[in-house]
């Protein structure tokens, strides 16, 4: 009788164990670093220190350990930047988890660094256009939660994450680009063809809700892609004291390289699709953790309370107060690997190609592409880690791609196969693999 009950207490312990690592929570980040890298203006190397910047975000984030964290205006004309804030407000103080993302050379990136602990980058995918006579990027990132039971759920929670910045200024032309701008943005969650976790962050300089640019977004043409704002502060924010707790900007009332006028616009936002606000497939947001990091409500129309601020310890104040004019913004998510949409493997068309597989695959997995014409193909499959486990390059001159890779000496499991052409994603899938 002992002998049974000690059985079954390990059973137990195993599923609350099971169940426990099959859940988790994301904190995303939004922040606009307010020229990282960059002598523009009234910022130098004096007034809007790189070093400094760095001892100010790194205080912020190890008070609020993002797993996605998304920037505005960071120096993109290289990574230099991109790197040196990694290395040093970031990955400091025996943190090594952090990674940054790639980016098109830009003159500001707007781009994520992300907890690699918990996150795996799926692909990066760029929206560029031309505004001013400049070429400008937006870019989304496409993101997989790294649980240590995909291999028993048979199943990636996909979250993507699109960064933007919109063009700045209380001005009708400038309305007008905003709008084009949200616009491009819609159309590229449009060409995803379904619903999904997407989320939409970054520095809108939008003055009202009613701006044909935050329209674009919690109003589309297409409902299926509707975004909602989690805060439920939709409203004329604009120097209106009763909005006060989801003001963003500015932090200062005067100041070299900041921009002035005190703490009266809601500038920055993290928006969400009803997948994630309803928890339909694997992600969730949880409830009232949306908020702008340090806005107690104290400091409407004047500079950012660092002395009794009752939102975050003094020294996040002052971080804040002396890395940007700018709040970030913050929301959490849960994530649930035991709930969502199943596992569906199928075969499919995808930007001008056929691939057809064995799925499951044994012992050998039999590819074949086929072409709407000859390209040069990169075939990857990856675990679903994110580990490269095959490569291949091939310069099709027909309308016919056979492949046979052995899968033999592979662990049973789910993996992931993708072909590029041209530095593009053409064609994405999941393989099972069963031995």
């Amino acid at each position: 009788m002992f002998k049974f009950k000690s059985i079954c207490c390990v059973i137990i312990l195993f599923f609350i164990g099971f169940n426990l690592n099959a859940q988790d929570t994301i904190k995303v980040m939004h922040y606009n670093l307010l020229y990282y890298g960059k002598t523009v203006y009234d910022c130098t190397s004096t007034t809007n220190n790189r070093d400094e910047k760095n001892e100010n975000l790194k205080t912020i984030i190890q008070y609020v350990k993002p797993d996605i964290f998304s920037v505005n205006e960071l120096d993109g004309e290289s990574d230099a930047d991109a790197k040196y804030l990694l290395d040093n407000a970031l990955n400091v103080d025996g943190v090594t988890s952090y990674r940054k993302t790639e980016f098109p050379e830009t003159y500001l990136a707007n781009t994520i660094f992300y907890n690699v602990n918990k996150l795996v980058l799926k692909r990066n995918n760029p929206i560029s256009y031309i505004l001013g006579g400049y070429k400008k990027f937006f870019n989304v990132f496409q993101f997989y939660f790294n649980s240590d039971n995909l291999e028993v759920t048979n199943d990636t929670a996909f979250i993507y994450c699109a960064v933007t910045h919109l063009k700045a200024g209380n001005d009708p032309n400038y309305e007008l680009q905003r709008a084009y701008e949200t616009s491009l943005i819609m159309d590229y969650f449009e060409t995803l063809g379904q619903k999904g976790n997407y989320m939409i962050m970054g520095d809108f300089n939008v003055y009202t809700p009613t701006e044909t640019c935050f329209q674009n977004l919690i109003n589309p043409d297409n409902s299926l892609y509707t975004f909602y704002d989690p805060a439920d502060q939709i409203g004329e924010w604009s120097s209106n004291y009763n909005y006060r707790f989801v003001h963003t900007q500015s932090t200062h009332i005067t100041g070299d390289c900041f921009s002035g006028g005190g703490m009266d616009d809601r500038f920055d936002f993290i928006l969400a699709s009803d997948y994630i606000m309803n928890g339909t497939n694997h992600f969730e947001y949880i409830t009232d953790s949306y908020k702008a990091i340090g806005q107690d409500g104290s400091s409407y129309n004047g500079s950012l309370n660092i002395t009794s601020n009752s939102a975050v310890p003094n020294n996040v104040a002052n971080a804040l107060y002396n890395m940007s004019d700018h709040l970030p913004v913050y929301l959490e998510l849960k994530v649930d690997q035991n709930r969502g949409e199943p596992l569906i493997i199928s075969d499919s068309k995808t930007k001008g190609i056929k691939v057809f597989y064995n799925n499951p695959a044994s012992e050998v997995l039999n590819l074949q592409i086929l072409p709407e014409q000859p390209n040069e193909f990169k075939i990857e499959i990856f675990t679903i880690k994110g580990e490269k486990i095959f490569e291949y390059d091939i310069v099709n001159k027909s309308n016919i791609i056979n492949l046979n890779i052995s899968v033999l000496d592979l662990p049973n499991g789910i993996y992931l196969l993708n072909i590029t052409s041209q530095k593009e994603f053409i064609y994405s899938s999941k393989i099972l693999i069963q031995n």
